[in-house]
């Protein structure tokens, strides 16, 4: 194995100032809601990991990003979404003129129509053996980093600490608007030995809470099961982004092995818009799989779409109104959005023309494309209007109440409440993730 001799800078895009993603802020109108800053990069933070020789920089600012163009790097890399294009671009333009060698593009963005032009090489899937062998390094076994992010509120307090885990990448649908299948078109599990040793670490400083943020948890039974035996075996409660079916299929048996909560794809109450994109699950069951969530005092975060062609605001309006009778905790709405190289894109595009050409839109939160029944500002309109209903004040209240909840019938009152006080401490404090 040679020793890499190319200084190499990886970066996501920047962010404005004193600015991060914040998952209940993009989804949740008012301030009487919890926080969920995302201050890390997960595609950085394996890469790093797995070749320690790079350096990385997590949603710097603007002027701390031009700041690092003066370390005389080789290579510069870039790590971003579809919507952050405008700001990827502008950023290689700079990078160009400190005269780096070689750009590089990576993660779902570097798919976007139209901006080849702007990088040297671009990396498709998840890259960190194609990124080391581009530097003649060797990758023995993929290394899973310790990520941990925190539930907090926007008045500064945090509330407890989340560790990321992935046991598996890629996924066995076909989506219409799914880019994955594209993006990582040969699925393919983490290593045991990986996921084992990063759950101990995560044990050991104090995080017993876990988001697994596999695009379907539970797709492949063994692994699956091996996971959670070693979830099981180090007390952890674990949060799965999974299908309803799988769900559904599974609920007892991992309710009682620590599953505290799920992420999980309702996408739209109409039958025949899931069948058209090819999203095989049945509306009936999803209910019914809601009902048992709350039943056994399960988190809930719910991802919905609206802005399918059959959809107008009335039906909108009325989907949203009756998935509020669940307890969802936080139900993502998002505006259905026709990604480049998806099914979608070909569908929309030829069948309704794209109207928006501004990349910065292409957040799934505006809709840019021709819809035959609402406008670019009526679908504003709702999808604020989605947000207040979605997320009512007694939720702030409910969802602590509801969590709690389940830990005391897992722990016991004594056990639960000494574990709250450790978490709080431990987040407030801070953790060392290396």
């Amino acid at each position: 194995m040679a020793v890499i001799d190319k200084k190499v800078l990886i970066t996501t895009a920047y962010r404005d100032e004193n600015a991060y993603y914040e998952y209940w802020g993009s989804n949740v109108v008012g301030r009487v809601r919890y926080t969920y800053d995302k201050k890390n990069s997960n595609g950085l933070r394996f890469l790093k990991e797995n070749i320690p020789h790079i350096d990385i920089l997590e949603f710097p600012s603007y002027e701390e990003y031009k700041r690092a163009l003066k370390k005389d790097y080789d290579i510069v890399g870039f790590s971003f979404f579809t919507y952050e294009v405008p700001k990827i671009i502008e950023m290689v333009k700079d990078a160009r003129k400190e005269g780096i060698d070689e750009i590089w593009a990576g993660n779902y963005g570097s798919m976007t129509y139209g901006i080849d032009d702007h990088f040297d090489k671009i990396f498709t899937g998840y890259a960190e053996k194609q990124v080391a062998d581009e530097l003649d390094f060797e990758i023995k076994e993929l290394k899973h980093p310790m990520i941990v992010d925190y539930i907090g509120t926007p008045w500064g307090i945090k509330g407890f600490p989340l560790g990321i885990l992935f046991t598996n990448r890629g996924c066995t649908q076909k989506c219409k608007f799914c880019q994955t299948p594209v993006f990582c078109p040969e699925p393919s599990k983490l290593p045991l030995s990986s996921i084992e040793e990063v759950i101990k670490n995560y044990k050991e400083a104090g995080v017993e809470e876990l988001v697994i943020e596999d695009e379907n948890f539970g797709i492949w039974k063994k692994h699956t099961n091996r996971v959670i035996d070693l979830l099981d075996r180090y007390d952890m409660g674990w949060h799965p982004m999974t299908r309803v079916d799988i769900l559904d299929k599974n609920l007892e048996d991992w309710y009682e092995r620590g599953f505290s909560g799920t992420l999980i794809g309702i996408e739209s109450l109409q039958q025949s818009t899931l069948d058209n994109i090819d999203k095989m699950i049945d509306v009936e069951q999803t209910l019914d799989l809601l009902k048992r969530l709350e039943e056994k005092k399960s988190f809930v975060i719910g991802y919905y779409m609206v802005g399918f062609e059959d959809d107008t605001v009335p039906l909108i309006k009325e989907s949203i109104s009756h998935l509020n009778q669940y307890s969802i905790d936080l139900l993502q709405v998002c505006v259905i959005t026709p990604f480049p190289r998806t099914p979608l894109w070909e569908e929309i595009s030829e069948k309704y023309g794209i109207i928006e050409d501004d990349w910065s839109k292409w957040d799934t939160k505006h809709l840019v494309w021709d819809h035959p029944n609402i406008s670019q500002k009526e679908m504003e309109d709702a999808l604020n209007w989605a947000f207040k209903k979605a997320y009512p004040i007694r939720k702030f209240f409910k969802s602590p109440l509801k969590y709690y909840k389940r830990r005391q019938i897992r722990y016991g009152y004594l056990k639960t409440n000494l574990k709250f006080v450790k978490y709080f401490i431990t987040s407030n404090i801070g953790i060392k993730t290396g």
